[in-house]
């Protein structure tokens, strides 16, 4: 039997079981074969003018993502995506075979997203995008499936490359035209095909519930709108209760968890929630296992944060921890972390580097940080800020300095990371001796912390202040404290409260010289000369009056 032949027995079956998203043993055999009939295309192209063929590869590689599977979807599609992008989308009349060679290319796009790639897969939408709008859409074929799938796709491009105003303009649309097109489809079933438009109703509804969680949900994520974000979830959540959709349901409760435990405060308020979302995490990670390894890994990673978080609030203490057993853990998940990414994926393993910084394991943090790749501001952001952590805590204060000045400067749209940006600029401030820089970085970091959904940025933020703001109180005697014969001298009495004053002042600023001092203290800088040249012995006087030429 001919492959075209084959592929035309199974395309129907398949395309009626994944469009209602009936997962479980009769898509997983359709699929197996199809995947089988197909993997002579790793090695070459499919032919680009069968459309049955090129609709089972968007077909099976849409299984595929739904599986934590799509580098075995791209290497199915390469051939003949690379082949259609050459110059063969637009071959023929036929209008339903042109439309099936974009989703071929959007199937594609999709891989490159799941491999951490947005600028490979912006290439191919925008190319397909210009395609679509000039030789596909027209008023007897509008297309409303495929324009919407390219606005999703488009919007999670947007999405993973930090422009989230346009990601978000990008899911409101493709939201519009899953609505219109199953008014379409209702027009043209209702009364005839119960089936069929039951299968569309289905669709229509888990498209939107993807749009909302993953799309609009994953924003509010990358923003750090916790809360938001699982208000998008949850909606979407409730959209597929009654549809029997597990997979994508249990997918959304995972982020939503996620969230959950981003926004809890680290204090005893949130022990019982932490705990249970731990466990619930735990169980949605078994259930994960063999059918999506990227939903697997964030299930597992937020489950084990949670438990770091529990470890913190029982210390008291936010920035170290005994990871304990822990520790095994957090080395097994980073070593198998999963191919494929998704909203919180990368964020997911930020988390487990984190927990090696928290846990003291420095040179371990410093190995995973120097293989990580810029994934767009908001991932950047949060690997910025382990590093100049880690170089805080292993004395390279000047270093992360300057990236904490940059990073700050960037006033950025996630306040739980620009909170924690200013509150470690105030500490390698305070401990190079910049006394008063740190205090106006400590007043910027509680100001963004404030208004942050996100429990352990407060908490350390707090953390940080304590240390920043916490001055040594330098008790110094009077004359009449101890033995000394000029007690009653008020003269004398009166240059030494002179001098304290001036040692206060040059505590809280060590970097001012004389003439900043004087100024500081309303004074001429020639009066301050003169008294502290009369108690040059001082180690501390001594040293300032070097400086005044600094």
């Amino acid at each position: 039997m001919k492959l075209e032949t084959q592929i035309a027995r199974l395309v129907g079956p398949l395309q009626a079981r994944l469009r209602a998203y009936a997962f479980g043993g009769e898509l997983d055999a359709l699929a197996q074969e199809a995947l089988e009939l197909l993997s002579p295309l790793r090695r070459s192209r499919a032919d680009l003018d069968q459309r049955n063929l090129l609709k089972a590869l968007a077909l099976v590689a849409e299984y595929l993502d739904a599986h934590g599977r799509s580098h075995k979807a791209a290497a199915l599609l390469r051939r003949t995506v690379e082949a259609l992008l050459a110059g063969h989308l637009a071959d023929g009349e036929d209008l339903k075979l042109q439309r099936q060679r974009v989703w071929c290319c959007l199937a594609y796009a999709n891989t490159h997203l799941r491999g951490n790639r947005a600028a490979e897969a912006g290439k191919v939408i925008e190319q397909v995008r210009e395609f679509v709008q000039e030789h596909l859409v027209r008023a007897d074929f509008p297309c409303h499936g495929t324009v919407a799938l390219l606005r999703y796709y488009s919007g999670l491009w947007h999405r993973n490359s930090g422009r989230l105003e346009l990601a978000a303009r990008d899911f409101d649309a493709a939201l519009d035209q899953v609505r219109l097109r199953y008014e379409d489809k209702k027009t043209k079933y209702e009364g005839v095909d119960a089936e069929r438009l039951r299968r569309e109703l289905v669709y229509s509804r888990v498209m939107a519930a993807r749009i909302l969680g993953f799309g609009q949900g994953g924003i509010a994520l990358a923003q750090g709108r916790n809360v938001e974000a699982r208000g998008w979830m949850a909606a979407s959540s409730l959209i597929l209760a009654n549809l029997g959709q597990e997979m994508w349901r249990r997918s959304l409760e995972v982020y939503e968890r996620s969230a959950a435990i981003q926004l809890a405060e680290c204090d005893s308020s949130s022990v019982e929630r932490l705990r249970q979302d731990a466990n619930r995490l735990k169980e949605l990670e078994g259930w994960f296992v063999g059918r999506n390894p990227r939903n697997g890994f964030v299930a597992a990673v937020f489950g084990l944060v949670a438990e770091v978080r529990l470890r913190q609030i029982e210390g008291g203490c936010m920035r170290s921890v005994d990871l304990g057993p822990l520790a095994r853990r957090v080395e097994l998940l980073l070593k198998g972390r999963p191919a494929d990414a998704g909203p919180l994926t990368e964020t997911a393993t930020w988390c487990l580097v984190e927990c090696l910084l928290r846990g003291g394991m420095y040179e371990r943090c410093e190995e995973e940080l120097k293989k990580s790749v810029n994934q767009g501001e908001e991932s950047d952001a949060q690997r910025v800020l382990i590093e100049a952590e880690l170089w805080i805590e292993t004395g390279r204060q000047a270093r992360a300095q300057a990236v904490l000045v940059e990073l700050a400067g960037k006033r950025l749209p996630h306040r739980g990371y620009r909170a924690r940006a200013w509150g470690l600029l105030a500490l390698a401030e305070k401990r190079t001796g910049q006394v008063a820089a740190a205090h106006r970085s400590i007043l910027a970091a509680k100001e963004s912390a404030a208004a942050a959904q996100d429990g352990f940025s407060r908490a350390l933020v707090q953390e940080l202040a304590q240390e920043v703001e916490t001055r040594e109180i330098r008790v110094l005697e009077m004359p009449y404290q101890r033995d000394d014969a000029r007690w009653c001298d008020m003269d004398y009495n009166l240059e030494m409260a002179r001098l304290n004053v001036v040692a206060a002042a040059h505590e809280r600023h060590p970097e001012f010289n004389v003439e900043k001092l004087a100024a500081l203290l309303g004074r001429g800088h020639s009066w301050l000369y003169a008294l502290l040249a009369r108690h040059r012995e001082i180690e501390w006087v001594s040293r300032l009056l070097v400086q005044r030429k600094g």
